[in-house]
């Protein structure tokens, strides 16, 4: 490992004491009557972000300058689902035993079976994930008559020949932080909107099922967002389908863990500080954070208006994309949508010569990871994306480690001011939520702003390197695989800012400047966890994000693994 004047930390890691079980109870109870407790534990980071001095106007949603985007609308083609159909030959399956969109659409169109067959099997099968022992957690709400119903008409679409494309009977289950019709939108809590029944999608889901998806269900998260494990004593804890005593990563936890064990090809998680990216990577799957504005926040619960947003995690490259075009575009009822180029899968499958793009790499930051095994897969694939005609750029981004507390701070007094809504209830918060929420108790309105001012001067720099210097840039996307699970934080939570700091080092910074990212499977360590490598792109250059992880795909090809076969759910295409 190396020594700390070798390797000196672009971010810190965060430092304090690890508590769980009921020890977390008590310190909890001490928050409550030690005003300033809470502070002690965050001083050191706040007060740096107070020393700066920022003369920039603050920039409250990560919204780009129409100047910054016009390139692409001018220079991609614009291509769409059409994409799939004329590039059947290149779809090749690199999912090494992974159910994607075009096995069931295949399956239907050859009458070797029906939406409501697989349908009736998938419903066995969400029954069966949560009666193992420990149970799987991942897809926790379901309605029998509901999945049927869906899975009927799409039958009837296909027995008519005239289904609604790539998408029409592919089954997908959705995050707990999004309406779904006929379902509550708990956010991971015991008591938010408990017995409010939505009535209506929202607007991502709602073109889901608009193209044929069979919403098959919620998926568990972690409470209100505000974790990276996906530990949730309030409600219940996913588990990792690769080894079930490691956490799933947050906090879209179940929408990881139900793609990972093969429930679904595809889900839809949310993303505010890395909530997408850090359980794509732990359950190795792909998952897309999209540029803030691209898809709609209408129907999304504003957790961190200004940096979450919604987007796929899927358990092939070919479905992100299909996901990610079908949900994206302007919506009149969400004014963030409005200055958008056209959304483009062009250049997925231009995969064999790279020899266009600029890739940067922050060296002294990717050696931040102190898991050799995630070095090693870095470092493979710059090789092998080398060997497709990729150039490498050495880059430096300033500011990351105040980035990283401004993000933070943004999202964490985001985060309780939603929380506060619900103050008669705040006792029913657990208590891994209630410190979390905590440390932001004290920030101020000023040091708000600051943040926001430091968010302006972030995103001159990405847009200057970005129109400059490089395409992407590559991280880990995180510097430990999954962490373990210890069974006495389980019923109280725990608090371990020193694995919080590890698992967000390389994701903040896209959602606080609100450039997307994706996070793609690169391999295994020597536990057999999985590893996810980050790409990061300029503001709506998704169709570039989606091309990398094509190649990526390609890359790892037949190393991919599923999860064991107690904890796999996926053969619902019958011999």
């Amino acid at each position: 490992m190396p020594s700390e004047n070798e390797n000196p930390e672009i971010i810190k890691r965060m430092i304090g004491p690890y508590i769980n079980g009921f020890s977390l109870r008590i310190f909890i109870f001490l928050l409550d009557y030690v005003p300033g407790l809470a502070s002690f534990l965050f001083w050191d980071r706040i007060s740096a972000l107070r020393k700066l001095n920022l003369d920039e106007c603050p920039t409250n949603f990560p919204l780009p300058l129409p100047k910054e985007y016009f390139g692409i609308e001018e220079t991609k083609k614009v291509e769409g689902l059409e994409i799939f159909e004329e590039n059947e030959s290149a779809q090749q399956n690199y999912s090494s035993g992974f159910l994607c969109s075009s096995d069931f659409r295949k399956a239907y169109l050859t009458k070797k079976a029906t939406p409501l067959q697989i349908c009736e099997i998938l419903i066995g099968k969400l029954e069966g994930s949560l009666k193992c022992n420990p149970s799987l957690n991942a897809i926790i709400k379901y309605e029998r008559e509901d999945i049927i119903k869906q899975a009927t008409a799409s039958t009837t679409r296909y027995a008519n020949n005239c289904s609604l494309g790539p998408l029409d009977g592919v089954p997908i289950a959705i995050k707990d932080e999004l309406d779904v019709e006929g379902y509550e939108t708990n956010v991971g809590t015991s008591f938010i909107n408990r017995g409010f029944i939505a009535k209506t999608d929202a607007t991502v889901i709602e073109r889901l099922r608009g193209k044929g998806a069979i919403i098959i269900g919620k998926t568990s998260m972690h409470e209100i967002g505000i974790g990276i494990t996906g530990n949730n004593p309030s409600v219940c804890t996913s588990r990792n389908p690769y080894n079930i005593d490691h956490y799933t990563g947050g906090s879209s936890s179940g929408s990881a863990s139900a793609v990972a064990s093969g429930l679904c090809p595809i889900a839809i998680g949310c993303d505010g500080g890395g909530s997408i990216r850090i359980p794509s990577a732990f359950c190795g799957i792909y998952g897309l954070k999209t540029t803030f504005g691209r898809f709609s926040s209408k129907g999304e619960l504003p957790l961190a208006p200004t940096v979450a947003v919604s987007g796929p995690m899927t358990a092939s490259a070919n479905d992100l994309a299909l996901a990610y075009y079908v949900m994206a575009g302007k919506d009149e009822e969400d004014p963030n949508t409005y200055y958008q180029p056209k959304p483009t899968l062009s250049g997925l499958y231009n995969t064999k010569d790279l020899s266009d793009l600029k890739i940067g790499i922050y060296t002294a930051w990717n050696k931040q990871v102190y898991n050799p095994t995630i070095t090693l897969a870095l470092n493979n694939f710059i090789e092998k994306l080398k060997l497709l005609g990729a150039n490498f750029v050495e880059i430096d981004i300033p500011e990351l480690e105040e980035a990283s507390i401004a993000h933070l701070l943004t999202i964490g007094s985001e985060i309780s001011t939603f929380a506060k809504k619900y103050k008669e209830n705040f006792h029913k918060y657990n208590c891994e939520s209630r410190l979390n929420m905590s440390l932001f108790h004290f920030a101020t309105a000023s040091d708000y702003i600051i943040s926001q001012q430091l968010r302006t001067r972030l995103m001159r720099s990405l847009s200057n390197l970005f129109n400059k210097q490089v395409n992407l840039i590559l991280t880990p996307s995180t510097a430990i695989t999954a962490p373990k699970i210890y069974p006495n934080s389980l019923k109280y939570g725990e608090a371990d800012l020193k694995t919080v700091s590890e698992v967000m080092m390389y994701v903040t910074f896209a959602n606080f400047s609100g450039i997307p990212a994706v996070s793609v499977p690169a391999g295994y360590d020597d536990n057999n966890l999985p590893i996810g490598l980050q790409f990061v792109a300029k503001w709506f250059d998704e169709a570039t994000l989606l091309r990398i992880a094509k190649v990526s795909e390609e890359i790892l090809g037949d190393k991919r693994k599923r999860p064991s076969n107690d904890y796999w759910f996926g053969d619902l295409i019958q011999d």
